[in-house]
């Protein structure tokens, strides 16, 4: 079913009357932003449930906590004023800390400026709620609670607490919500929970429920709530279920009886406790009748109320045959469909068991990172930015690449280490030595003021250092300028030419941009959570990862490059046609059972990646005979062998580096260099989502990242 878009709902409705300004914001991006604030045993499960039921759990503040994240997906914060530092438009916000400390969060969250908070909290001392209620009313604050269940909103599919799913709105048509209803403000979560359930089985939808809480005092009163919600177009009957002790129904009273224009919609009222005895509190802190006192009796509340023009009724029977009478029989939805809603839900077997990632999701013949299509960011940004997305989910503000890039600079600048390297040796293999025996990169990692984003680019710059020892091109270091843009030093690094070549240096980026993550379940990736999950060192772990890009995962460029030219070579020696030669030697590498690189792929029969790295090398003036091999070899491996293998992104970066006449093993160091940026974003992920030592099927990892999106420009 459609759920309503959030900005017809009550909720927006609550927030432009008391922060219009974000609203306007809401209105724009069609997104109420929360947060859940303090992450004990119930504040994390009923943060899982929130999001389960449609709710944008934005984040979660714990202090101790910050940097991780809970149920894979929302981000926790030390502090209220760090997350709202990243996120600076929530709009509502639920409070599950422990009495004994709540007093100075709750304070600290109005002052900040969220316009709604849901108090969850019970016991508090009056002391603190005098405080706490002080700070609303000054801050124009809508405060829910203490000890409330929390408010839920379900055409829209936004609940704050620990509501369950039994509430149901207006049905449209089959395939869509609508807005309209009754709606439940009431002191007490177990008679709201029967009150709902009761109407819904008359078919009678709930647009909002509102749990203002049980205890003594409490932040919003009925008069205070309810003409608020008098206001709100889609509310056809307001129910009230009060409850005795306190005087909160009288003052609604008084101000129906002295303000009747603000109260256009009809009220029901329910007092519960009408034999509880006097002095005794039945409940909740706030049920109880003070000896001797004229107000906060059941027969109180009923005469203030009635003489209000109120219908107070005495049970759920005579509740529902009245609403139903005041609404001239209208029903919302079919009866029939609620039940089955509900028997389905009781019956419905556990969940499968997965876990989440954030950074990509492979389709066939896509790639998204953090909800950008892999091909639009090969062809828009740069590798700094695209590792930093790959980290943090967003890419980099303009003001911050200057400072990532530094980053990377100055650590190419410092002395790599002095490695062993044994002739023909794998060049994954030399990488992970420099990074197991870099203590520089070592000690930057342990620093704990270095971000997971300043740490990747630290990381980066050293490999780049590795690069041009391992290439021979260290003596480019010496005179480093770090005022250029750091894709000219990796080009000045991987190919040693001195001279910038800006149409060159952009296709070998662009090389390294795609080849930066491919998911979860690439070998590569699997070693380097693997490490994490015991907690490995970050540069140990992406040495991991690194070690496992061998000819099999991520090598295969280089062979393709070898490949292409042999068929070149072919063609000059015998005067033929390219595509002969090409034919030719397929033929051979069948006969002496040898595999030919850089075909086929286990997700993609077109890999999303390849036509835009032709593009770039034909507008850079680099695509040539190779390239034109790459473009050709999956139809006359076909006819050769029957067999239809796509050129993948390892061939087509072989094609290039050859056209570029440089060595054909660069076009492993390019598919390492950029891949250490997708193995560093899954370390992170690990250690900020993930249980220590956990078990992991890799097969069970479902993308819940962001949706796709639109590359800024």
């Amino acid at each position: 079913m459609k759920r309503i878009p959030v900005d017809q709902g009550a909720l927006y409705f609550l927030i432009k009357q008391i922060r219009p300004e974000l609203a306007a914001y809401i209105q724009k991006t069609k997104k109420i932003e929360t947060v859940i604030i303090g992450l004990g045993r119930q504040g994390t499960k009923h943060a899982g449930l929130m999001k389960e039921f449609g709710t944008n759990v934005t984040a979660g503040v714990s202090v101790g906590r910050g940097g991780t994240r809970i149920h894979e997906v929302i981000p926790v914060y030390d502090r209220v004023k760090e997350c709202l530092k990243e996120h600076p438009n929530i709009a509502v916000a639920s409070i599950w800390r422990h009495y004994s400390g709540v007093r100075d969060v709750v304070i600290e969250v109005i002052e900040s400026g969220i316009p709604i908070v849901v108090l969850i909290t019970e016991g508090i001392p009056l002391k603190d709620v005098r405080d706490i209620i002080v700070a609303a009313r000054k801050h124009n604050t809508l405060l829910f609670g203490g000890n409330t269940p929390g408010i839920i909103f379900p055409p829209e599919g936004i609940k704050i607490g620990m509501l369950p799913d039994i509430f149901y709105p207006e049905e449209k048509s089959k395939e869509e919500f609508g807005p309209r209803g009754v709606t439940i403000i009431s002191r007490s979560g177990a008679i709201l929970y029967h009150l709902s359930d009761a109407l819904a089985s008359a078919g009678i939808a709930q647009n909002a429920v509102l749990g203002i809480g049980g205890d003594g005092a409490i932040g919003t009163r009925f008069r205070d709530i309810v003409p608020l919600i008098q206001q709100y177009p889609n509310t056809d009957l307001i129910v009230v279920a009060g409850e005795i002790g306190g005087s909160q129904e009288e003052l609604l009273a008084e101000d129906i009886i002295a303000h009747p224009k603000k109260y256009p919609i009809p009220i029901v009222g329910l007092i519960s406790g009408a034999n509880a005895p006097s002095g005794k509190t039945m409940g909740h802190a706030g049920a109880i009748i003070t000896p001797g006192q004229n107000y906060g009796t059941f027969k109180s509340k009923k005469e203030a109320l009635e003489k209000a023009g109120v219908t107070v009724v005495n049970s759920q029977f005579e509740l529902v045959e009245t609403v139903k009478e005041i609404l001239q029989g209208w029903k919302y939805f079919s009866v029939e469909r609620y039940q089955e809603k509900m028997i389905k839900t009781w019956e419905e077997p556990p969940k499968k068991v997965g876990w989440a990632t954030l950074i990509t999701k492979v389709q066939p013949n896509n790639l998204i990172i953090a909800g950008y299509p892999l091909k639009d960011i090969i062809k828009k940004k740069t590798f700094i930015e695209t590792a930093y997305l790959l980290v943090k989910g967003n890419f980099p503000e303009v003001e911050q690449i200057k400072e990532l890039e530094q980053i990377a600079l100055n650590a190419i600048k410092l002395p790599t280490p002095e490695v062993n390297v044994i002739e023909k040796e794998d060049i994954s293999k030399t990488i992970a030595k420099y990074l197991l025996q870099d203590e520089i990169l070592a000690k930057y990692c342990i620093e704990e003021s270095k971000s997971p984003p300043n740490q990747v680019m630290f990381c980066l710059g050293r490999v780049a250092g590795y690069l041009a020892s391992i290439l021979g091109n260290k003596n480019l270091l010496k005179n480093i300028d770090l005022k250029q843009p750091f894709s000219h030093v990796i080009y000045k690094i991987l190919t040693g030419h001195t001279v910038i070549d800006e149409k060159k240096s952009g296709v070998l980026e662009a090389m390294i941009v795609a080849s930066v993550d491919h998911g979860v379940t690439p070998p590569s990736a699997q070693a380097t959570v693997i490490a994490a999950t015991v907690r490995a060192a970050y540069e140990v772990a992406v040495a991991q990862g690194v070690s496992a890009i061998t000819d099999v995962h991520g090598g295969a460029g280089a062979k393709a490059a070898q490949f292409f030219k042999k068929c070149i070579t072919l063609a000059k020696e015998k005067n033929i046609e390219l595509a002969e030669a090409v034919e030719e030697n397929i033929s051979i590498y069948m006969k002496e059972g040898k595999r030919i690189q850089g075909l086929g792929h286990r997700f993609h029969t077109r890999d999303p990646r390849r036509d835009i790295l032709w593009i770039k090398a034909k507008h850079a003036g680099i695509a040539g005979e190779c390239v034109e091999i790459s473009k050709i070899i999956t139809d006359i491996f076909k006819r050769v062998r029957g067999i239809d293998l796509p050129i993948n992104v390892d061939g087509v970066i072989g094609a290039i580096i050859a056209d570029m006449g440089l060595d054909p093993n660069l076009a492993k160091a390019v598919f390492i260099y950029g891949r250490i940026a997708g193995l560093s974003a899954h370390y992170f992920e690990e250690i900020a989502s993930q249980p220590q030592m956990r078990r992991i099927d890799f097969s069970e990892a479902v993308y819940k990242g962001e949706k796709s999106r639109k590359l800024p420009t």
